[in-house]
C-alpha cells in the first residue's frame, strides 16, 4: 500500500471511529458531519469527502465497528481451549464490565434506535444479527464435540435462548436497571443454567 492510499485509510478510520464515539454518546439521531468532523479533527469537508450523506456514514460506521468487533473477538476466542469457554465469553462480551468491547453493544443499542427511519440498514443488522446467532449456535455444537457440552443440549434451541439472555442482559444494562457486574453474574447463572445435563 503507497503512503497517500494508507494515509486515506487511515483518516476514513479515523473519521469512522469518531462517527462511532458520536453515536455511543448523542444517539444515532445525534449524528452530524460537523460533530463528527470535530471528534476526528478533521474538516467538515473532508468528512463530506469520503460520506455524501449522514445516512452513508452512519452505514459506514456500523461496517467499520462490526469488523473491528469479529476481528477482535474471534482474536480473544483462539486462546480459548473449550467449545464451551468460547461460548461464554463470547456471550460476556456484551456486560463483562472488563471487556473491551463495552461500546460495541452501546453502539448497537443505538443503531437498533435507527431502524425504523433508515430502511437501508435493515438487511445490515440482519446479517449481523443471523452471523452473532449463527455463531453462538456454532459454538455450542463445538462444545457438544469436545465433551464441554453435554450432548443433550440442543444446540439451536439452547443458542436461540442464550442469545435472548444476552440481548435482554444488555438491554437491562441500556435502561440502567442492572450494573454491569449484576448482568455479568446473572448472564454467567444462565449460561450455566442452560448448559446443565437435562
Amino acid at each position: 500500500m503507497g503512503v497517500t492510499a494508507q494515509l486515506q485509510t487511515e483518516r476514513v478510520a479515523s473519521i469512522l471511529k469518531a462517527a462511532c464515539r458520536v453515536v455511543v454518546r448523542s444517539g444515532a439521531h445525534g449524528l452530524r458531519m460537523a460533530t463528527v468532523a470535530e471528534e476526528a479533527g478533521v474538516s467538515k469537508a473532508l468528512v463530506h469527502y469520503y460520506f455524501a450523506t449522514r445516512r452513508e456514514l452512519l452505514r459506514n460506521a456500523l461496517l467499520f465497528a462490526e469488523a473491528r468487533w469479529d476481528e477482535a473477538v474471534t482474536a480473544e476466542l483462539a486462546d480459548l481451549n473449550s467449545g464451551a469457554e468460547r461460548l461464554e465469553r463470547l456471550l460476556l462480551v456484551a456486560v463483562d464490565p472488563k471487556s473491551q468491547f463495552a461500546e460495541q453493544r452501546a453502539l448497537w443499542n443505538e443503531i437498533w434506535s435507527t431502524l425504523r427511519f433508515d430502511e437501508d440498514l435493515g438487511p445490515l443488522v440482519d446479517g449481523y444479527y443471523r452471523t452473532w446467532l449463527d455463531r453462538i449456535i456454532d459454538l455450542v455444537e463445538q462444545g457438544r464435540a469436545d465433551g464441554s457440552i453435554s450432548r443433550c443440549v440442543q444446540a439451536w434451541e439452547s443458542g436461540l435462548r442464550l442469545a435472548a439472555a444476552a440481548d435482554g442482559f444488555d438491554a437491562m444494562l441500556y435502561l440502567g436497571l442492572v450494573d454491569r457486574d449484576d448482568a455479568a453474574q446473572l448472564l454467567r447463572e444462565s449460561i450455566r443454567r442452560e448448559l446443565a445435563e437435562k
